[in-house]
Parts: structure tokens; C-alpha cells; sequence
């Protein structure tokens, strides 16, 4: 018996040129087959993995430099801090008063945090950096070695620390009270603010990932896509935390952390990761496509035993 049947086979098949037609349906499955294609759900755990690593030291270390700047327990410092955390909706009061913990301890402890967070720092930056040469095509030949992998990451820690650092700044200031006499004009500017920060860190990280040869134009719907999307993530991320976490925060207590740090890390990378391939496929013109088209990998091995 055939499968499927001739009849539903007849109707995906028009249903399929259909898609191929519109560029509303066409291009995001275009951008859906080559995140497939290109892996991005194994690179995304991977940069989950290592971001999990470092968010922990990296905080810790946040706390520290703004306890010796501003002054241990001052009003400066608390608001700074509090702003950090809440990019880490719902959880971040938690890991607030974990890492407010653990900063009390010996500079041994402090040391190995920060050899930590420059692993997993520097793990991060590296599974970007493949992601990126895997979803432009570029030839194994081409793969940067340590010494050019070790620079272009410290450059991308510079322009996430820079994002973090800038965002909690402006979210410190709109929850200082020194604008409170003009709420609304007040909200609209912070997130004005905060959205520009996103673009330009997006459209930076972007700028390093990819291929010299890439204007800066064939960057721009990606780095829209992303900003707002991490825009709306750090509005919206305590309903999503909230329902993932609705029953395991009180079954498993600090564990919870743990899994809702892997579940918000995982949507930040796999949101950078669609923006990429969004960049790529307007620049390499990867759509329409069809449906049933196989990957790019199952092509190549036929073609070779064609």
C-alpha cells in the first residue's frame, strides 16, 4: 500500500507549491529548513550548556565590581543589582540570594569562579563562532584557528557584557523614581533604550560572526528579528519561567533554578541562532523552498552516488 495515500499526496503536494508562491509562508519555512539543515537545535545546546556554566561566576562577579564601585549594601549598588537580575524573570530573586550568598565567601572561592566564567565564556563565543561558519558555508580550510577563535570571542564578550551592563543601567533608571512625575513618557523611552541596545549588541555580535565579505546590509533583518525578540522575551519571560516552573519550584526547590536558567538560556540562543539563519538565507537567497525537500546533507551524499 502506498504512503500516503495518492489522494492526501495530491493535496500536500498542491498545498506545498502553494507556500512556495507567498512570501509570507515561503520564506520563514525557507529559514526553518536551513536552522534544520544546518544543525542549529545541536548548537544551541551546546552554547546552553556552556552559558550555564558562566551565568553563575558571571553574576557573582557582577556583584562584586559593583559592591567595591558603589559600595557594599549602598542604594546604588542594590538597584544596579536588582536590575541585572531581573533579565532572569521570576528566578532572578532566587539567584539573587544565592549569588548574594556565596560573594560573602574567600577570594579562593572568587578565583575559580572567574576561571569558570571564562571557560564557559569562551565555550560560548566557540559554538557561536561554528554555528556561524556551518550556516554561512563556509570550507572546513576556512575554520579560524585558536589564536583568531580566542580574539573574536573576547570580542563578543565585550559587546554582551556591554548589552548586560547598558540594559540594567536603564532598567535601574527607570526604577529609581527619577522620572516618576512622567510614567508613560518614561516607560516608552526605557524601552526605546533597551531595544536600541539589543539592535546594536545583535547587530555587533552579527557583525563578527560573519563573513567579511557580507555588507552590513544583509545583517539587518536578523538583527531586527532579534532585538525584538529578546525585547519581548525580557517583557513576557516571566509568564514562560512562571508556567515551566508552575509545579517543579516547589517540589524541587534550587534545582528549579537550575532548569529554569537551562529553559531561558536555551530560548536566547536558539532566538540568536534563527536570527543568524535568517541572515543567511536573504543573503544566499535559501527559499522558497519545499516542504519535502531533503537536507542538504542527504543532497550531497546522493548527488555522490550519482
Amino acid at each position: 500500500m502506498q504512503f500516503p495515500p495518492p489522494v492526501i499526496k495530491r493535496g500536500l503536494d498542491a498545498l506545498d507549491r502553494a507556500q512556495q508562491k507567498s512570501p509570507i509562508t515561503a520564506f520563514p519555512l525557507g529559514v526553518l529548513k536551513r536552522y534544520g539543515d544546518d544543525r542549529c537545535g545541536m548548537y544551541a545546546a551546546l552554547i546552553t550548556f556552556y552559558a550555564l556554566l558562566s551565568v553563575f561566576p558571571l553574576l557573582l562577579l557582577f556583584v562584586t565590581v559593583a559592591s567595591m564601585i558603589l559600595g557594599a549594601n549602598s542604594q546604588a549598588e542594590h538597584r544596579l543589582v536588582d536590575s541585572a537580575f531581573s533579565h532572569f524573570p521570576v528566578i532572578g530573586s532566587q539567584l539573587s540570594n544565592s549569588i548574594h550568598a556565596f560573594s560573602k565567601n574567600s577570594w579562593p572561592a572568587f578565583v575559580v569562579s572567574f576561571l569558570f566564567l571564562l571557560w564557559g565564556s569562551l565555550g560560548v563565543t566557540s559554538a557561536l563562532q561554528m554555528a556561524s561558519h556551518h550556516a554561512w558555508r563556509r570550507p572546513r580550510n576556512e575554520e579560524p584557528n585558536i589564536w583568531i577563535r580566542s580574539w573574536r570571542g573576547l570580542r563578543l564578550l565585550g559587546v554582551i557584557a556591554a548589552a548586560v551592563v547598558l540594559t540594567s543601567v536603564a532598567s535601574g533608571i527607570a526604577t529609581s523614581g527619577l522620572l516618576k512625575d512622567f510614567p508613560f513618557l518614561l516607560k516608552a523611552l526605557i524601552y526605546a533604550v533597551i531595544f536600541v541596545i539589543n539592535a546594536t549588541a545583535y547587530f555587533f555580535a552579527f557583525r563578527i560572526l560573519a563573513p567579511q565579505k557580507e555588507g552590513w546590509r544583509s545583517l539587518i533583518a536578523g538583527t531586527l528579528v532579534g532585538a525584538v525578540g529578546w525585547s519581548l522575551l525580557q517583557q513576557l519571560g516571566g509568564y514562560l519561567l512562571s508556567h515551566q516552573l508552575q509545579h517543579t519550584s516547589q517540589i524541587y526547590g534550587f534545582f528549579a533554578i537550575v532548569l529554569g536558567l537551562i529553559f531561558w538560556l536555551n530560548l536566547g540562543a536558539q532566538l540568536f541562532l534563527y536570527s543568524s539563519e535568517i541572515n543567511v538565507v536573504i543573503a544566499q537567497g535559501g527559499w522558497p523552498r519545499s516542504m519535502f525537500d531533503p537536507s542538504d546533507e542527504v543532497k550531497s551524499e546522493l548527488a555522490s552516488e550519482g
